[in-house]
């Protein structure tokens, strides 16, 4: 039977030309090359190489066999990477979201519902999250538009309002709602992905924004500091109790996004259990 590793060495002849060359790239000495080669062909039942004095050529039959070996050599490799993947999705509930607090947010339900799971984020935008979702990279999105493609399911999640989370000596933080702008001439902590929330917070270039990368850090900076940050209705976009903030609701029409759950028809039965 044929091995794989003859064949790497086939192509190792093809792209050094000659079999000494080859045998010097495969750390292996030219008889124990040419053995192999000829075992090769035995096992073919075909002559792969014409061999004149003193050197071995390929023939047709030989260059034929170098394709039909590149082919078969790529898609082992593939098959590695497609077990990968299948293994991984077996261990692994892979989500992708366009913000953070309902991505967190979904982790964590998740996170109780399947404990035996290991539960992997990453943020993008929409048309990433879609393109890694129908090749299987993710079971889940979340994206702030509804996705009407063949072979993807889409619910309605959640819906999220931004707010800023004041000290209570600061003079805004009696108020009911507030629009950024009020806040102009104000630093205040972010998390830096703040995916599709980015664009809204960049309109208001008269507010500064500190931002962190590091969540646990960010919260280190909210509890150690009087600086304004910001907040939101979901679970993980709400302050501890032990951080003494108001938060204020954005009025602003752009600190509203309704997000939704998407997935494969593969992964429907998921989908159902969390909407």
């Amino acid at each position: 039977m044929i091995e794989l590793i003859q064949l790497q060495q086939l192509i190792a002849v093809s792209e050094q030309g000659t079999i000494s060359a080859a045998a010097d790239s495969l750390h292996l000495s030219q008889p124990a090359l040419t053995r192999s080669i000829q075992r090769m062909e035995k096992e073919l039942g075909v002559t792969l190489f014409d061999r004149k004095r003193n050197r071995a050529v390929l023939n047709p039959v030989g260059e034929q066999a170098v394709s039909r070996a590149q082919a078969i050599l790529d898609s082992v490799a593939d098959l590695a990477v497609e077990l990968q993947i299948f293994a991984a999705r077996r261990s692994t509930i892979a989500i992708g979201a366009c913000a953070p607090a309902p991505l967190w947010d979904l982790a964590a339900e998740l996170s109780e519902r399947f404990p035996e799971k290991r539960i992997s984020t990453e943020f993008g935008s929409a048309e990433k999250l879609l393109e890694r979702l129908e090749s299987g990279q993710y079971h889940l999105i979340l994206t702030d538009a509804p996705v009407e493609r063949k072979g993807i399911l889409c619910r309605r999640y959640t819906v999220e309002q931004l707010a800023v989370a004041l000290p209570r000596s600061h003079p805004l933080s009696g108020r009911k709602t507030l629009f950024l702008s009020e806040l102009r001439g104000e630093s205040i902590l972010a998390y830096r992905d703040m995916g599709i929330w980015k664009s809204f917070l960049e309109k208001n270039p008269q507010v500064r924004y500190l931002e962190q990368s590091d969540r646990d850090v960010l919260d280190e900076l909210v509890r150690a500091s009087e600086l304004p940050c910001f907040s939101s209705n979901l679970s993980f976009g709400i302050l501890p109790a032990s951080i003494d903030r108001v938060r204020v609701p954005l009025s602003d029409e752009e600190a509203f996004a309704t997000f939704y759950l998407c997935a494969r028809e593969s992964d429907r039965a998921l989908l159902q259990q969390l909407c």
